[in-house]
C-alpha cells in the first residue's frame, strides 16, 4: 500500500514530518511522499534523521506545486525530486512563503473590515499555514458572518480558495494565479529535477465540465500522469482515470492528500474510505520497486 500525497506542519498540515513517518510505518505503508505545497521543507527537518529508525518503508520526494491554467487555480505533483534543483529556482522557500501569506493576510482582513465581517483582529500566520485557510476558519468562528456567504463556501475551505480568493468578482480577490506556473513550466521544472509530473485531484477543482478540463490539460503533453486515487474521488471516477491513463499513455498515482486534525475524515493510505491505494500504479515508472 502506498500514499503519495501527504501534508505536514511546513505548509498546511498539522502532523510533523516525523509523525508522519511513525503513523505510516504503524499503517504498513510501503511508499509515501510528502508533498508540501511549494515546499520541501519536510525533507529539511528530517535531514538530520535516520528514516529508516522510524519507517522501513520508501520515502519518495516529492512536491505538490502551485499552478494555473485556463484561468483556474490547479496544483501539479512532482515525485523523484533533485531538491537542490528544486531550491535553486528559489519558488519554494521559506521567505517567499512567509512574506506572500502574511500580505494575503493583511489584505483579507481590510476586505473584513470594509465589508463589516466579524474577525480576530490579531490574526496572524500560524506556522506555514496559509492565509486563506486561516481567514477562511476564523470567519466561521463568528456565525453572523454565515449569511454573507453560499452554504458551500461557507462550509468548504476549497470553495472559499477557489470560486472567492481566485475569482475576479470576489472582495476577498487575491490576484494569487498572477505568481503560479503554467502546466508547462511546473512540468519543466519537474523534468528538471530528474522528477515526473502529475495532475492532482481533478475533481477538487471547481469547473463546469471535468472532462473538457482534464483533456485540455493533457492536450498540452507536458505532465508524466494523473492523480488517479484521491479522498475527492469516488472508486467510479478513480476507475474512469485509470482507464484514461491506459488510454491516453500517462502514468498513475494515488494519495490520500492527508493533512491531519485539519482533514480529520481523510485517513492516511486510503483514497475514499477503506479504499487503499495500491502500489502497482508504480511499476511503470518509480524505478526502484518490484513485485
Amino acid at each position: 500500500m502506498i500514499d503519495l500525497h501527504i501534508h505536514t506542519t511546513t505548509s498546511d498540515g498539522s502532523d510533523e514530518p516525523m509523525d508522519i513517518l511513525i503513523k505510516a510505518q504503524q499503517l504498513g505503508l510501503e511508499y509515501i511522499s510528502i508533498t508540501d505545497h511549494d515546499s520541501i521543507s519536510a525533507y529539511k527537518k528530517l535531514n538530520d534523521i535516520n528514516i529508516d529508525n522510524y519507517f522501513k518503508g520508501k520515502l519518495i520526494h516529492g512536491c505538490e506545486f502551485s499552478a494555473v491554467h485556463n484561468g483556474k487555480p490547479i496544483e501539479i505533483l512532482g515525485y523523484g525530486l533533485d531538491f537542490e534543483v528544486i531550491s535553486s529556482t528559489g519558488l519554494v522557500s521559506d521567505e517567499r512563503f512567509y512574506e506572500r501569506e502574511n500580505n494575503y493576510l493583511r489584505k483579507m482582513k481590510e476586505v473584513c473590515r470594509n465589508l463589516n465581517l466579524k474577525y480576530t483582529e490579531n490574526l496572524s500566520i500560524d506556522g506555514k499555514y496559509f492565509a486563506t485557510q486561516i481567514m477562511h476558519a476564523d470567519l466561521r468562528k463568528y456565525p453572523e458572518n454565515e449569511k454573507y456567504f453560499t452554504k458551500e463556501i461557507w462550509e468548504s475551505l476549497n470553495a472559499f480558495y477557489r470560486t472567492c480568493v481566485n475569482n475576479k468578482e470576489s472582495p476577498f480577490f487575491l490576484d494569487q494565479m498572477k505568481d503560479y506556473l503554467t502546466v508547462q513550466e511546473a512540468a519543466a521544472l519537474i523534468k528538471k529535477a530528474g522528477g515526473k509530473s502529475f495532475l492532482a485531484h481533478l475533481y477538487g477543482y471547481i469547473v463546469d465540465d471535468h472532462d473538457e478540463f482534464l483533456s485540455s490539460i493533457i492536450s498540452l503533453n507536458a505532465l508524466d500522469g494523473i492523480e488517479c486515487y484521491h479522498s475527492l474521488h469516488s472508486i467510479d471516477k478513480t476507475k474512469y482515470l485509470l482507464n484514461y491513463c491506459c488510454e491516453h499513455n500517462l502514468y498513475s498515482s494515488g494519495g490520500s492528500d492527508y493533512h491531519g486534525k485539519l482533514k480529520p475524515n481523510v485517513k492516511m493510505g486510503e483514497s475514499v474510505h477503506g479504499t487503499k491505494i495500491p502500489n502497482d500504479i508504480l511499476l511503470t515508472w518509480f524505478p526502484s520497486i518490484s513485485n
